[in-house]
């Protein structure tokens, strides 16, 4: 366990999802079907030897009969091995992500985790069945929600949280560009386009905003917060 450990600390994490997909398939493909057939020869096998009295032929079988359970021994070893590997690896992928996550995700777990009002605490990359990096909403008590688990309202606040981010890095070593949204609240309960509405309001502070809705309620929102911000609101 401590040489396997050892060995992936040294190799390279952004390919270790293919290695782990690799060795996955390897064990599917070809590991696994090879076992069974040797577990099945080795059974009609046994039942031949059984039916045999003392006869060279049995002597034979016998001898077919141990290496064919050698062979099946082998085998699950390396199962046993490959399986293993491919759990460290994933472990090593998982803590690597945890320890180096890019600032562009750390900042917009932050601005999700507002813009939630606390229902999720943050954002990490996940994995989906097919061991794919994906990314997940991480509620207070440790739960994992996927993208296509989420809301409609939820997945407009995860997109705003992404854009926010992304508009916020860009503005790092580039000039201000406006920020243009169309009905990215129509799903979110009052208390959600509250958090949101001020979170646009202080990305306002560093570029011009743009809103575009065509529910009043929305409307009436922003207007609340025009007391307190410098809002404008234009009847198309």
């Amino acid at each position: 366990m401590v040489e396997l450990e050892v060995e992936a600390d040294g190799v390279d994490s952004d390919a270790l999802p293919a290695q782990v997909e690799a060795l996955t398939q390897k064990i599917e493909e070809e590991l696994e079907p090879k076992q069974t057939t040797l577990a099945e020869a080795k059974g009609r096998e046994a039942k031949e030897l059984e039916l045999m009295d003392g006869s060279d032929e049995a002597a034979v079988l016998a001898d077919q009969s141990e290496s064919v359970l050698a062979s099946i021994r082998s085998n699950a070893e390396r199962f046993v091995r490959f399986k293993l590997a491919a759990r460290i690896l994933r472990d090593e992928i998982e803590r690597y992500r945890k320890e180096n996550q890019g600032p562009l995700v750390k900042r917009a777990s932050e601005c999700f985790t507002v813009l939630t009002r606390g229902s999720f605490e943050g954002l990490r990359t996940d994995f989906n069945e097919k061991d794919e990096p994906v990314l997940a909403g991480i509620r207070p008590n440790g739960e994992r929600v996927h993208v296509e688990g989420m809301s409609n309202g939820t997945r407009d606040q995860l997109y705003l949280a992404l854009r926010l981010a992304s508009l916020e890095k860009y503005m790092e070593s580039s000039e201000p560009m406006p920020f243009i949204v169309d009905d990215i609240l129509v799903d979110s309960d009052d208390e959600r386009s509250e958090a949101a509405f001020n979170a646009l309001a202080e990305l306002a502070k560093k570029t011009q905003v743009i809103l575009f809705t065509h529910h009043s309620r929305v409307v009436e929102q922003a207007r609340k917060l025009g007391n307190k911000q410098q809002v404008h609101i234009h009847d198309l």
